[in-house]
């Protein structure tokens, strides 16, 4: 492995950058992508819980390095794309996990900074580096980009500055597939349903979320792995899913699904 100052960088080997790897889906991503053999880099707000990430990752053998990234400010995303790029002649694909949540709340009694603050991270966060590294990879003339929407990219949900922002998300997803597909970049979604994260986690022990109301509204009865949205993840972004762009993919054990199938499962009789 050839060493370019904090970067590496390996010919032979493919690049992934993942926006908020240093927790969640986008930690399980990079775990996922580094045992495939790419070479992970990791950018996230979090620089302790980033770079242990990164030395897990090296422990296990993979390649993984952290470079601290706010995606909030323009400036910070250009200069962590530039370090990026200085020392690695190409990004093969970019996940842009970086994001925060919202406890629920109605949409008249929202206190509008939170509301700025979940668009400065979910939706301009992510506009913001999927322009950079969009416009390296039509560059290159190849790339994959996979955007981190929701469940609540398809249904109506109390957490108003979120939800919105997850649905804007998708239309940018759709957007850019179109304007990038020519240049040989795809650009595609995925929309985790409930994700037992540690920050979901957090908000179950706090009492802001019910896991059991949770559980029976899907499907599978389960909450969702972050490790099997990261597979997903790994999907779009390899060679399977080269004729996939402009899509965006519930991973949600069937949450969407049961809960319109349950308006009506009462008028028919139990199958099993």
């Amino acid at each position: 492995m050839a060493a370019c100052g904090e970067i590496f960088y390996m010919d032979d080997k493919k690049t992934v950058v993942v926006t908020g790897g240093a927790s969640g889906i986008g930690e399980a991503t990079a775990h996922r992508f580094a045992r495939a053999g790419w070479q992970v880099v990791i950018g996230d707000i979090n620089e302790a819980r980033g770079e242990k990430v990164a030395t897990q990752i090296g422990e296990a053998g993979g390649a993984c390095v952290y470079v601290k990234l706010d995606v909030r400010a323009a400036d910070a995303v250009q200069e962590f794309a530039e370090t990026v790029y200085l020392q690695c002649d190409r990004v093969d694909a970019l996940v842009n996990s970086g994001g925060i949540l919202q406890n629920a709340v109605r949409t008249i009694d929202l206190d509008m900074d939170e509301f700025d603050q979940i668009f400065a991270v979910n939706v301009r966060g992510t506009m913001l580096v999927n322009q950079v590294f969009g416009r390296h990879m039509i560059a290159a003339g190849a790339g994959s980009i996979v955007n981190m929407c929701s469940l609540t990219t398809f249904r109506a949900s109390p957490q108003p500055a979120y939800a919105p922002g997850k649905a804007a998300i998708k239309s940018m997803t759709e957007t850019l597939a179109a304007e990038l597909g020519p240049k040989g970049v795809r650009v595609n979604a995925v929309a985790p349903g409930y994700v037992l994260t540690p920050a979901m986690q957090a908000r179950i022990d706090e009492g802001k979320r019910d896991p059991g109301a949770v559980i029976e509204r899907t499907a599978m009865g389960r909450f969702v792995r972050a490790s099997e949205v990261a597979e997903v993840i790994y999907f779009l972004c390899s060679e399977g899913a080269s004729a996939v762009t402009g899509t965006t993919i519930p991973v949600d054990c069937g949450w969407l699904v049961s809960t319109a199938y349950g308006a009506y499962a009462s008028q028919i009789e139990d199958a099993t």
